[in-house]
Protein backbone atom coordinates (compact mmCIF):
# COMPACT_ATOMS: atom_id res chain seq x y z
CA UNK A 1 0.00 0.00 0.00
CA UNK A 2 3.06 2.19 0.81
CA UNK A 3 3.99 2.41 -2.50
CA UNK A 4 1.04 3.57 -3.32
CA UNK A 5 -0.09 5.96 -1.03
CA UNK A 6 3.49 7.87 -0.94
CA UNK A 7 3.28 9.22 -4.35
CA UNK A 8 -0.19 10.34 -4.13
CA UNK A 9 0.63 12.14 -0.85
CA UNK A 10 3.61 13.71 -2.45
CA UNK A 11 1.38 14.71 -5.57
CA UNK A 12 -1.51 16.23 -3.32
CA UNK A 13 1.21 17.85 -0.82
CA UNK A 14 2.99 20.02 -4.21
CA UNK A 15 -0.50 20.76 -5.72
CA UNK A 16 -1.38 22.55 -2.22
CA UNK A 17 1.67 24.20 -1.88
CA UNK A 18 1.77 25.06 -5.67
CA UNK A 19 -2.15 26.80 -5.28
CA UNK A 20 -1.70 28.40 -1.89
CA UNK A 21 2.06 28.80 -0.64
CA UNK A 22 2.23 27.05 2.07
CA UNK A 23 2.64 24.09 3.40
CA UNK A 24 -0.44 21.40 3.34
CA UNK A 25 0.37 21.04 7.55
CA UNK A 26 0.73 24.84 7.92
CA UNK A 27 -1.97 25.03 10.07
CA UNK A 28 -5.35 23.17 11.41
CA UNK A 29 -7.68 25.76 11.75
CA UNK A 30 -11.21 25.96 9.82
CA UNK A 31 -10.00 28.36 6.83
CA UNK A 32 -6.77 25.92 6.63
CA UNK A 33 -9.62 23.13 6.47
CA UNK A 34 -11.76 24.41 3.71
CA UNK A 35 -8.85 25.41 1.63
CA UNK A 36 -7.57 22.12 1.42
CA UNK A 37 -11.49 21.07 0.11
CA UNK A 38 -11.10 23.93 -2.40
CA UNK A 39 -7.67 22.78 -3.54
CA UNK A 40 -8.44 19.21 -3.98
CA UNK A 41 -11.76 19.40 -5.08
CA UNK A 42 -10.25 21.73 -8.21
CA UNK A 43 -8.13 19.67 -8.63
CA UNK A 44 -10.20 16.20 -8.86
CA UNK A 45 -12.47 18.29 -10.80
CA UNK A 46 -9.84 19.08 -12.93
CA UNK A 47 -8.27 15.39 -13.53
CA UNK A 48 -12.21 14.47 -14.41
CA UNK A 49 -12.14 16.95 -17.16
CA UNK A 50 -9.00 15.87 -18.40
CA UNK A 51 -9.93 12.36 -18.54
CA UNK A 52 -13.45 12.71 -20.20
CA UNK A 53 -11.45 14.95 -22.80
CA UNK A 54 -9.13 12.22 -23.48
CA UNK A 55 -12.09 9.78 -23.68
CA UNK A 56 -14.63 11.23 -25.33
CA UNK A 57 -13.45 10.98 -29.22
CA UNK A 58 -12.90 7.71 -28.68
CA UNK A 59 -16.06 6.93 -27.74
CA UNK A 60 -18.11 9.15 -29.52
CA UNK A 61 -18.27 10.26 -32.79
CA UNK A 62 -18.30 14.07 -32.41
CA UNK A 63 -18.71 16.72 -35.30
CA UNK A 64 -16.33 19.34 -35.99
CA UNK A 65 -19.23 21.53 -34.16
CA UNK A 66 -18.98 19.46 -31.23
CA UNK A 67 -15.22 19.00 -31.08
CA UNK A 68 -15.00 23.14 -30.91
CA UNK A 69 -17.42 23.38 -28.09
CA UNK A 70 -15.63 20.27 -26.23
CA UNK A 71 -12.52 21.88 -26.57
CA UNK A 72 -14.15 25.26 -25.07
CA UNK A 73 -15.87 23.76 -22.27
CA UNK A 74 -12.88 21.35 -20.92
CA UNK A 75 -9.77 24.93 -22.03
CA UNK A 76 -12.93 26.99 -19.75
CA UNK A 77 -12.72 24.58 -17.07
CA UNK A 78 -8.85 24.59 -17.25
CA UNK A 79 -8.78 28.50 -17.23
CA UNK A 80 -11.59 28.46 -14.30
CA UNK A 81 -9.53 26.42 -12.40
CA UNK A 82 -6.05 27.96 -12.81
CA UNK A 83 -7.76 31.61 -12.16
CA UNK A 84 -9.16 30.45 -8.83
CA UNK A 85 -5.87 28.81 -7.76
CA UNK A 86 -4.05 31.76 -8.60
CA UNK A 87 -6.28 33.99 -6.96
CA UNK A 88 -6.24 32.12 -3.91
CA UNK A 89 -2.29 31.87 -4.05
CA UNK A 90 -1.75 35.60 -3.77
CA UNK A 91 -5.00 37.05 -2.24
CA UNK A 92 -5.79 34.09 0.27
CA UNK A 93 -9.24 34.83 -0.07
CA UNK A 94 -10.69 31.86 -0.31
CA UNK A 95 -14.82 32.69 -1.21
CA UNK A 96 -13.73 34.98 -3.87
CA UNK A 97 -11.40 32.67 -5.02
CA UNK A 98 -14.20 30.07 -4.85
CA UNK A 99 -16.66 32.19 -6.71
CA UNK A 100 -14.51 33.03 -9.05
CA UNK A 101 -14.18 29.74 -10.17
CA UNK A 102 -18.15 28.47 -10.10
CA UNK A 103 -18.62 31.52 -12.10
CA UNK A 104 -16.18 30.36 -14.57
CA UNK A 105 -17.26 26.93 -14.55
CA UNK A 106 -21.26 27.49 -14.19
CA UNK A 107 -20.85 29.96 -17.04
CA UNK A 108 -19.15 27.97 -19.24
CA UNK A 109 -21.73 24.74 -18.49
CA UNK A 110 -24.71 27.34 -19.04
CA UNK A 111 -23.17 28.21 -22.22
CA UNK A 112 -22.41 24.51 -23.13
CA UNK A 113 -26.60 23.78 -22.58
CA UNK A 114 -27.06 25.82 -26.16
CA UNK A 115 -24.95 24.08 -28.29
CA UNK A 116 -25.31 20.17 -26.57
CA UNK A 117 -29.11 20.19 -26.84
CA UNK A 118 -30.72 22.38 -23.50
CA UNK A 119 -32.08 20.14 -20.97
CA UNK A 120 -30.87 17.04 -23.21
CA UNK A 121 -27.27 18.63 -22.93
CA UNK A 122 -24.48 16.70 -20.49
CA UNK A 123 -23.53 19.63 -19.32
CA UNK A 124 -27.13 20.23 -17.79
CA UNK A 125 -27.07 18.39 -14.77
CA UNK A 126 -23.28 19.14 -13.93
CA UNK A 127 -24.65 22.62 -12.59
CA UNK A 128 -25.58 21.13 -9.47
CA UNK A 129 -21.79 20.98 -9.08
CA UNK A 130 -21.75 24.66 -8.29
CA UNK A 131 -24.22 24.79 -4.78
CA UNK A 132 -22.16 21.37 -3.42
CA UNK A 133 -19.18 22.87 -3.55
CA UNK A 134 -20.13 25.87 -2.50
CA UNK A 135 -21.44 24.38 0.65
CA UNK A 136 -18.57 22.19 1.16
CA UNK A 137 -16.03 24.90 0.46
CA UNK A 138 -17.64 28.14 1.45
CA UNK A 139 -20.81 28.24 3.32
CA UNK A 140 -24.67 27.69 3.23
CA UNK A 141 -25.79 31.03 2.50
CA UNK A 142 -23.28 30.77 -0.61
CA UNK A 143 -24.33 27.63 -1.09
CA UNK A 144 -28.21 28.71 -1.38
CA UNK A 145 -27.09 31.34 -3.13
CA UNK A 146 -25.53 29.83 -6.25
CA UNK A 147 -28.27 26.90 -5.73
CA UNK A 148 -30.90 29.54 -6.47
CA UNK A 149 -29.30 30.38 -9.73
CA UNK A 150 -28.45 26.95 -10.66
CA UNK A 151 -32.43 26.56 -10.38
CA UNK A 152 -33.27 29.69 -11.90
CA UNK A 153 -31.19 28.76 -14.91
CA UNK A 154 -32.50 24.91 -15.27
CA UNK A 155 -36.33 26.74 -14.94
CA UNK A 156 -35.22 28.97 -17.86
CA UNK A 157 -33.75 26.21 -20.18
CA UNK A 158 -36.95 24.30 -19.69
CA UNK A 159 -39.45 26.95 -19.68
CA UNK A 160 -37.53 28.09 -23.42
CA UNK A 161 -38.59 24.20 -24.45
CA UNK A 162 -41.62 24.33 -23.90
CA UNK A 163 -42.00 27.69 -25.78
CA UNK A 164 -40.72 26.56 -28.67
CA UNK A 165 -37.31 27.18 -28.31
CA UNK A 166 -34.99 24.67 -30.57
CA UNK A 167 -31.40 24.11 -29.32
CA UNK A 168 -28.45 23.30 -31.36
CA UNK A 169 -28.08 19.54 -31.25
CA UNK A 170 -24.38 18.42 -32.01
CA UNK A 171 -24.99 15.58 -30.06
CA UNK A 172 -26.36 12.42 -32.65
CA UNK A 173 -29.26 10.61 -31.17
CA UNK A 174 -27.38 7.31 -31.36
CA UNK A 175 -24.33 8.41 -29.01
CA UNK A 176 -27.09 10.63 -26.48
CA UNK A 177 -27.33 7.92 -24.18
CA UNK A 178 -23.76 7.53 -24.39
CA UNK A 179 -22.76 11.35 -23.93
CA UNK A 180 -25.18 11.36 -20.76
CA UNK A 181 -23.64 8.41 -19.23
CA UNK A 182 -20.65 9.77 -19.31
CA UNK A 183 -21.98 13.44 -17.81
CA UNK A 184 -23.22 11.34 -14.82
CA UNK A 185 -20.28 9.63 -14.32
CA UNK A 186 -18.33 12.49 -14.23
CA UNK A 187 -20.72 14.13 -11.66
CA UNK A 188 -20.66 10.98 -9.29
CA UNK A 189 -16.77 10.87 -9.64
CA UNK A 190 -16.46 14.30 -8.48
CA UNK A 191 -19.66 14.25 -5.98
CA UNK A 192 -17.80 11.13 -4.54
CA UNK A 193 -14.04 12.80 -4.62
CA UNK A 194 -15.89 15.70 -2.84
CA UNK A 195 -17.56 13.75 -0.25
CA UNK A 196 -14.48 11.04 0.34
CA UNK A 197 -11.77 13.72 -0.02
CA UNK A 198 -13.88 16.01 2.88
CA UNK A 199 -14.11 12.88 5.47
CA UNK A 200 -10.37 12.84 5.28
CA UNK A 201 -9.48 16.16 5.95
CA UNK A 202 -11.92 16.14 8.77
CA UNK A 203 -10.81 13.33 10.08
CA UNK A 204 -7.60 14.68 9.81
CA UNK A 205 -8.96 18.02 11.19
CA UNK A 206 -10.29 16.35 14.20
CA UNK A 207 -6.91 14.63 14.97
CA UNK A 208 -4.58 17.81 14.81
CA UNK A 209 -7.38 19.76 17.11
CA UNK A 210 -6.80 16.85 19.53
CA UNK A 211 -3.28 17.16 19.05
CA UNK A 212 -3.21 20.54 19.71
CA UNK A 213 -5.80 20.33 22.10
CA UNK A 214 -3.10 17.93 24.17
CA UNK A 215 -0.32 20.65 23.49
CA UNK A 216 -2.21 23.60 24.91
CA UNK A 217 -3.23 21.14 28.08
CA UNK A 218 0.67 19.99 28.60
CA UNK A 219 1.84 23.80 28.31
CA UNK A 220 -0.44 24.84 30.58
CA UNK A 221 -0.52 21.90 32.99
CA UNK A 222 2.04 20.27 35.56
CA UNK A 223 3.25 16.70 33.61
CA UNK A 224 3.57 15.67 37.68
CA UNK A 225 1.08 16.34 39.35
CA UNK A 226 -1.47 17.11 36.64
CA UNK A 227 -2.86 20.20 38.08
CA UNK A 228 -2.54 23.46 36.11
CA UNK A 229 0.52 25.58 36.52
CA UNK A 230 1.77 28.98 36.76
CA UNK A 231 0.64 30.12 33.35
CA UNK A 232 -3.15 28.97 33.68
CA UNK A 233 -2.82 30.41 37.19
CA UNK A 234 -2.27 33.83 35.94
CA UNK A 235 -4.63 33.81 33.43
CA UNK A 236 -7.69 32.39 35.72
CA UNK A 237 -6.52 34.58 38.55
CA UNK A 238 -6.86 37.59 36.25
CA UNK A 239 -10.50 36.43 35.25
CA UNK A 240 -11.41 35.78 38.76
CA UNK A 241 -10.27 39.05 40.27
CA UNK A 242 -12.73 40.95 37.25
CA UNK A 243 -15.19 38.77 38.34
CA UNK A 244 -14.90 39.69 41.69
CA UNK A 245 -15.13 43.66 40.73
CA UNK A 246 -17.87 42.75 38.51
CA UNK A 247 -19.78 40.74 41.13
CA UNK A 248 -18.90 43.20 44.57
CA UNK A 249 -18.25 39.04 45.87
CA UNK A 250 -15.20 37.95 47.57
CA UNK A 251 -12.21 36.22 46.26
CA UNK A 252 -9.81 34.06 48.73
CA UNK A 253 -5.88 33.70 47.70
CA UNK A 254 -4.42 30.39 49.29
CA UNK A 255 -0.52 29.79 48.40
CA UNK A 256 0.96 26.39 50.24
CA UNK A 257 3.94 25.69 50.53
CA UNK A 258 5.20 21.94 52.09
CA UNK A 259 7.81 22.47 55.24
CA UNK A 260 11.26 20.99 55.34
CA UNK A 261 10.21 19.39 51.45
CA UNK A 262 14.38 19.10 50.82
CA UNK A 263 14.78 16.95 53.97
CA UNK A 264 12.18 14.78 52.97
CA UNK A 265 13.74 14.33 49.13
CA UNK A 266 17.37 13.63 50.91
CA UNK A 267 15.84 11.45 53.10
CA UNK A 268 13.82 9.02 51.55
CA UNK A 269 15.07 9.90 47.94
CA UNK A 270 13.64 12.29 44.74
CA UNK A 271 10.48 9.51 44.13
CA UNK A 272 9.36 9.35 47.39
CA UNK A 273 9.18 14.06 46.86
CA UNK A 274 7.29 13.26 43.89
CA UNK A 275 5.11 11.03 45.20
CA UNK A 276 4.14 13.48 48.39
CA UNK A 277 3.78 16.36 45.83
CA UNK A 278 0.87 14.00 43.85
CA UNK A 279 -1.15 12.68 47.00
CA UNK A 280 -0.72 16.84 48.43
CA UNK A 281 -2.21 17.82 44.88
CA UNK A 282 -4.85 15.24 45.02
CA UNK A 283 -5.92 16.22 48.48
CA UNK A 284 -5.84 19.74 47.82
CA UNK A 285 -8.23 19.05 45.00
CA UNK A 286 -10.51 16.64 47.40
CA UNK A 287 -10.65 19.18 49.78
CA UNK A 288 -12.00 22.33 47.87
CA UNK A 289 -14.72 22.27 45.72
CA UNK A 290 -14.93 21.60 41.50
CA UNK A 291 -15.54 25.71 41.55
CA UNK A 292 -11.64 26.25 42.98
CA UNK A 293 -8.77 26.82 40.95
CA UNK A 294 -5.84 24.27 42.45
CA UNK A 295 -2.19 24.91 40.74
CA UNK A 296 1.00 23.63 40.85
CA UNK A 297 3.40 26.94 41.02
CA UNK A 298 6.64 25.27 40.95
CA UNK A 299 8.83 22.93 43.41
CA UNK A 300 6.53 22.69 46.95
CA UNK A 301 4.53 24.99 46.29
CA UNK A 302 0.62 25.28 45.62
CA UNK A 303 -2.15 27.90 44.69
CA UNK A 304 -5.67 27.83 45.56
CA UNK A 305 -8.24 30.64 43.89
CA UNK A 306 -11.39 30.13 46.17
CA UNK A 307 -14.18 32.30 43.87
CA UNK A 308 -17.19 33.47 45.62
CA UNK A 309 -17.10 32.81 49.11
CA UNK A 310 -19.41 34.74 51.70
CA UNK A 311 -16.96 35.67 54.34
CA UNK A 312 -13.86 35.53 55.37
CA UNK A 313 -14.40 33.14 58.07
CA UNK A 314 -15.63 30.71 55.26
CA UNK A 315 -11.76 31.10 53.35
CA UNK A 316 -10.14 30.46 57.18
CA UNK A 317 -12.67 27.35 57.71
CA UNK A 318 -11.93 26.35 54.03
CA UNK A 319 -8.00 26.99 54.95
CA UNK A 320 -8.06 24.89 58.13
CA UNK A 321 -9.58 21.96 56.68
CA UNK A 322 -6.93 21.94 53.57
CA UNK A 323 -4.12 21.48 55.92
CA UNK A 324 -5.50 18.78 57.97
CA UNK A 325 -6.09 17.16 54.68
CA UNK A 326 -2.83 17.51 53.21
CA UNK A 327 -1.31 16.93 56.71
CA UNK A 328 -2.39 13.12 56.87
CA UNK A 329 0.22 10.62 56.91
CA UNK A 330 1.99 9.26 53.57
CA UNK A 331 2.93 5.67 53.37
CA UNK A 332 6.12 5.77 50.97
CA UNK A 333 8.41 2.17 51.14
CA UNK A 334 6.54 1.12 53.81
CA UNK A 335 7.40 3.84 55.95
CA UNK A 336 5.20 6.35 57.64
CA UNK A 337 5.79 9.92 56.05
CA UNK A 338 4.56 12.63 58.58
CA UNK A 339 5.20 16.14 57.18
CA UNK A 340 3.31 19.37 57.19
CA UNK A 341 2.57 21.97 55.25
CA UNK A 342 2.45 26.10 55.68
CA UNK A 343 -0.87 28.19 53.96
CA UNK A 344 -0.72 31.67 53.51
CA UNK A 345 -4.30 33.24 52.78
CA UNK A 346 -5.21 36.95 51.31
CA UNK A 347 -9.33 37.71 50.65
CA UNK A 348 -10.15 40.17 47.79
CA UNK A 349 -11.20 43.20 48.34
CA UNK A 350 -10.31 43.02 52.54
CA UNK A 351 -6.51 42.95 51.69
CA UNK A 352 -6.28 44.30 48.44
CA UNK A 353 -7.77 44.50 44.98
CA UNK A 354 -5.15 44.09 42.40
CA UNK A 355 -2.96 40.45 41.76
CA UNK A 356 0.01 41.48 42.78
CA UNK A 357 -0.94 42.92 46.23
CA UNK A 358 -2.60 40.06 47.11
CA UNK A 359 0.05 37.80 46.06
CA UNK A 360 2.40 39.60 47.96
CA UNK A 361 0.36 39.40 50.81
CA UNK A 362 -0.19 35.93 50.47
CA UNK A 363 3.27 34.91 50.44
CA UNK A 364 3.93 36.83 53.39
CA UNK A 365 1.57 35.59 55.47
CA UNK A 366 2.74 31.97 54.09
CA UNK A 367 6.21 32.77 55.16
CA UNK A 368 4.80 33.95 58.93
CA UNK A 369 2.72 30.50 59.01
CA UNK A 370 6.05 28.62 58.74
CA UNK A 371 8.25 31.07 61.20
CA UNK A 372 5.80 30.54 63.57
CA UNK A 373 5.04 26.93 63.00
CA UNK A 374 1.34 27.32 62.25
CA UNK A 375 -0.43 25.84 59.58
CA UNK A 376 -2.28 28.75 58.53
CA UNK A 377 -1.95 32.41 58.52
CA UNK A 378 -4.25 35.23 57.60
CA UNK A 379 -2.79 39.02 55.80
CA UNK A 380 -5.40 40.89 56.86
CA UNK A 381 -3.91 40.14 60.61
CA UNK A 382 0.04 40.29 59.79
CA UNK A 383 0.07 43.98 60.82
CA UNK A 384 -1.71 42.78 64.59
CA UNK A 385 1.27 40.15 64.40
CA UNK A 386 -1.79 37.26 65.41
CA UNK A 387 -1.67 34.98 62.72
CA UNK A 388 -4.53 32.35 62.60
CA UNK A 389 -5.36 30.18 63.97
CA UNK A 390 -5.08 30.08 67.34
CA UNK A 391 -4.09 26.96 68.17
CA UNK A 392 -0.65 26.57 69.59
CA UNK A 393 2.82 25.64 67.58
CA UNK A 394 3.29 22.16 67.04
CA UNK A 395 6.97 20.53 66.19
CA UNK A 396 6.35 21.27 62.19
CA UNK A 397 9.64 19.77 60.36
Amino acid sequence: MYPITAPLRKARNWWFHLCTGRPVDDQSDEEHYRQRILVMTSGFWLLTVVLFALVIPILLAITPEGRIAANVLFVATIFGVLVSMLLLRLRGDRIKALNVMLLILTGAFAAACFVFGGTSAPTYPLLIMAPAMAGIVGNVALSVSWGALVIAFWICILQAERNGFQFTQIIQAEHHSMAMLMAYTALAIAVISIIIYAEMNKALRNSLQDTNSELEHLSSHDQLTRLPNRRFYDERIALALRRAADQNSMTGLLFMDLNAFKQINDTYGHGAGDKLLIAVAQRVQNALRETDLVARLGGDEFVAVLEDVKSAEEVTRLAHKLSQAIEQPLYVRQQVLNFTCSIGVAIYPIDGRQQHELEEKTDKAMYLAKKRGLPVALASLEATNTPMPARAPTNRI
